[in-house]
């Protein structure tokens, strides 16, 4: 069998954005994994049933220690001679990008799963722009994530084709693991756990707790929503990044001081957190085809979400979900509030989300698609 590496920045995207995909390729590849060294690491390559190589990529722009990356990771190519190097995430991308070009590896491919340089202004734009403008130079093939991204891709950094496998994503969603089969004492439980009322009204949010996700927009309209309809609660389930595009400290302060917003970390399993939960928003800025959003749609909860890329894939407006304005606190509030009131509009979305992800992210669909299409490229 042809063989076929994997680079992500970090072992999280492998435990969650691409969970089973290597284990899925491995019945037509030989597939090894690279990440940055983790104690997951071993879960993962267990998992997944592939050899799993460490070796550290920094998410910040940290040029000695990229540079330290790149050389291990040519060397690792130049032994492990892959006839395909698939890449995601943008650090990752750029230094396997660019060692498996040096390494004569014949297929390159990076997929583009998100855009940090939307969001960001002045000298850091340029150098982000040059960063994603130097891994596709280097790739023979671009694969991306979401329609809406293909096409901003295009317009304003390549002309490179672009393609996006099946309906987009980067591992569709396993729609009978994300499924409510969860029986009311076990509900109750984590209620009780989380002093959540069994009258109580609840958002929910998964993801990292970043101001790109639209954090600030999500707690001040949780608190002005608070004031007219005391039984609500709001779930904030994802880890907090300080160092990398942190909340406002009023935002902050929000969150520690208030009983009804119910932070808890990064789980590898949210499927309970969504069992509890009556809709599932998402604020963000910028998204290639965000996981979270299919994931809790195939749970069948009616979904929130900014109207950008991805996000307006996903969601047919006011049929599986409800589109907002971006960084638009009342558009925010006026949604959430109008899906708190009208309960045949609530009841009529919710009827509908969880056919509506089964027909076109179904991961069982999108991992054939991927396989067939790194197949051609051979």
């Amino acid at each position: 069998m042809k063989k076929l590496v994997i680079f992500t920045t970090v072992p999280l995207s492998l435990a969650t954005l691409v969970k089973g995909q290597p284990k899925y390729l491995s019945s037509f590849f030989n597939v090894y994994l690279v990440t940055s060294n983790e104690p997951i690491n071993s879960q993962i390559e267990k998992y997944e049933g592939v050899k799993l190589e460490a070796i550290d990529m920094s998410r910040k722009i940290t040029p000695f220690k990229d540079l330290k990356s790149l050389i291990t990771i040519y060397i690792y190519l130049k032994k492990i001679k892959p006839d395909i190097v698939y890449s995601f995430t943008p650090k990752a991308g750029l230094l396997a990008m660019i060692a498996s070009f040096f390494a004569r590896v014949p297929i390159r491919v990076h997929n583009i799963v998100g855009m940090p340089l939307m969001e960001a202004k002045g000298n850091k734009k340029r150098l982000l722009k040059l960063i994603e403008k130097l891994t596709y130079a280097f790739s023979t093939n671009l694969f991306c994530n979401s329609f809406g991204l293909q096409k901003y891709v295009n317009r304003n950094l390549t002309k490179k084709e672009v393609k996006v496998i099946a309906n987009g994503s980067i591992n569709g969603v396993n729609t009978e693991f994300f499924k409510d089969s969860f029986s009311i004492s076990q509900k109750e439980s984590l209620r009780e756990k989380l002093n959540i009322k069994k009258d109580d009204f609840v958002f929910i949010f998964i993801g990292r707790v970043v101001k790109d996700k639209g954090i600030n927009e999500l707690v001040e309209a949780f608190s002005i929503l608070k004031k007219s309809h005391k039984s609500l609660k709001l779930l904030i389930v994802g880890d907090f990044e300080e160092h990398l595009n942190a909340i406002s400290q009023k935002s902050m302060d929000l969150m520690m001081s208030d009983s009804d917003i119910i932070r808890i970390d990064f789980q590898k399993d949210i499927r309970p957190y969504l069992s509890i939960s009556h809709i599932f928003i998402l604020p963000s800025y910028r998204e290639g085809l965000p996981n979270s959003l299919i994931e809790a749609g195939s749970f069948g909860l009616p979904l929130v979400a900014t109207n950008i890329n991805g996000c307006n894939e996903i969601i047919i407006d006011r049929e599986n979900g409800i589109l907002v304005e971006k960084k638009n606190l009342y558009s925010l509030v006026n949604v959430l509030l109008e899906l708190i009131e009208d309960k045949n509009l609530y009841n009529k979305i919710k009827d509908n989300v969880r056919n509506s992800i089964i027909k076109r992210y179904n991961q069982e669909f999108f991992l054939k698609e991927l396989k067939d299409e790194l197949e051609k490229l051979l």
